[in-house]
């Protein structure tokens, strides 16, 4: 079941329910592939997660080049999800006005799910980030990270971001064993702006999304 506009996941907070465990794995989808969706079922499946979606941002306050209307992410991101068995969507912040902030989201959440333990899915770069994000000192209070690494990370700094995290702020953060694919989206846009072929970066209707709609075409 996806989310849409005035649902949620609210369950009563009561002694002895088992808590759930929800992952989400939040970007600009500019656009979603494959390196999304095998990371959102590796994450799953290593830390025993209930639930894992991937959530679109709408208006994200950084300037982001050749960014696609949030509207057709999300259906690029509809059609990426709609090869997995267990991944999911999350639209809130694509319905909402305004920027999008990951601490307000995360935060409403919580408040409307308290039974539930958030997972924010990040990449290692993002760890060394987190300081600069909108309220990062209330993200960090009200959401657990995990954190996924490619093999050219230098783990010693990783760890010690971390763990300097840990210490100033209380933050969670977990690292998991999976290393992700080489592929980006910023990599796929430069293919198909180059005229160059994306067949088995992304699924196959997302790539015929892309091609029918004219996106990431050089002007």
């Amino acid at each position: 079941m996806e989310y849409m506009e005035g649902m949620t996941i609210t369950r009563d907070a009561r002694p002895g329910v088992p808590r759930k465990k929800v992952g989400i794995l939040g970007g600009t989808f500019n656009p979603p592939h494959s390196g999304h969706i095998d990371m959102a079922e590796r994450v799953e499946r290593e830390f025993a997660l209930d639930e894992v979606y991937l959530m679109p941002c709408g208006n994200p306050p950084h300037k982001t080049d050749n960014l696609a209307p949030k509207e057709m992410r999300l259906a690029m991101t509809r059609l990426c999800v709609s090869q997995s068995r267990s991944v999911r969507i999350l639209d809130i912040e694509v319905k909402r006005k305004g920027y999008s902030y990951t601490a307000d989201t995360m935060c409403g959440l919580k408040e409307k799910n308290p039974d539930t333990d958030y997972y924010f899915i990040i990449g290692a770069d993002t760890v060394f980030e987190l300081c600069s994000w909108h309220e990062f000192e209330k993200l960090l209070a009200s959401t657990r990270f995990i954190c996924v690494r490619r093999q050219s990370h230098d783990l010693i700094k990783l760890t010690a971001e971390i763990a300097r995290l840990k210490w100033e702020y209380g933050a969670q953060i977990f690292l998991s064993e999976y290393t992700g694919l080489f592929v980006s989206s910023s990599y796929i846009r430069k293919r198909v702006s180059d005229g160059r072929s994306i067949e088995g970066l992304v699924p196959k209707s997302v790539e015929e999304y892309i091609i029918a709609n004219g996106l990431y075409r050089k002007p």
